[in-house]
């Protein structure tokens, strides 16, 4: 949905996440529903402490200079088991228009966070997946709009603990880019 990828853009998130819900609304019922209204909010905390420890680790123990890093969710659509998040740092910032670049991280965490509050969602992907729910259009496009809020989520969580922290920690201050695995055309940057 080229909308959403440009309010992502535009860092609008939240115009985002209402558009998305409001489209998502108009479907008929589906499992995919119950994302509605539901954020990531809880997991300020635990991100916090992930990313102090791996900044941390990165500038400490791997005398990497961060000067960007990408939080980024897993393949969340098809591993349904955990959804996690896993971090990479950049010692330099390439062209923001093209993120090929990604790919040349200097650094990447040892550990991942669980992300939790999402459970039932991933159930009702893994169910949508193996009853191939996708051969049926309506609620391939209740899917795909879960999956645009399970991203656009992840990032409100992201800008969320990064503005809480800008003059409180050094890795708020470094742009954070965030996504999930395959959709980097849905990167949002946090400066």
């Amino acid at each position: 949905m080229q909308q959403i990828q440009d309010l992502i853009q535009a860092g609008q998130i939240e115009t985002a996440i209402r558009e998305t819900e409001a489209a998502l609304s108009q479907l008929p019922a589906s499992v995919f529903h119950q994302i509605i209204g539901k954020d990531l909010l809880n997991l300020q905390p635990p991100l916090t402490a992930f990313l102090n420890h791996f900044y941390t680790a990165m500038t400490e123990e791997e005398e990497i200079d961060v000067k960007a890093i990408y939080v980024e969710m897993n393949s969340f659509t098809t591993q349904y088991d955990r959804w996690l998040l896993h971090l990479l740092a950049y010692e330099s910032v390439a062209n923001r228009d093209n993120l090929d670049w990604l790919t040349d991280f200097a650094g990447e965490s040892e550990k991942t966070l669980t992300i939790t509050g999402f459970e039932a969602l991933q159930e009702a992907n893994k169910n949508y997946m193996q009853s191939e729910g996708y051969r049926d259009d309506q609620l391939r496009q209740s899917c795909e709009l879960q999956e645009y809020l399970v991203i656009l989520r992840l990032q409100e969580l992201v800008k969320h603990t990064v503005n809480a922290n800008k003059g409180k920690a050094p890795w708020a201050n470094v742009p954070v880019f965030v996504s999930a695995h395959d959709y980097e055309d849905l990167i949002y940057i946090i400066q």
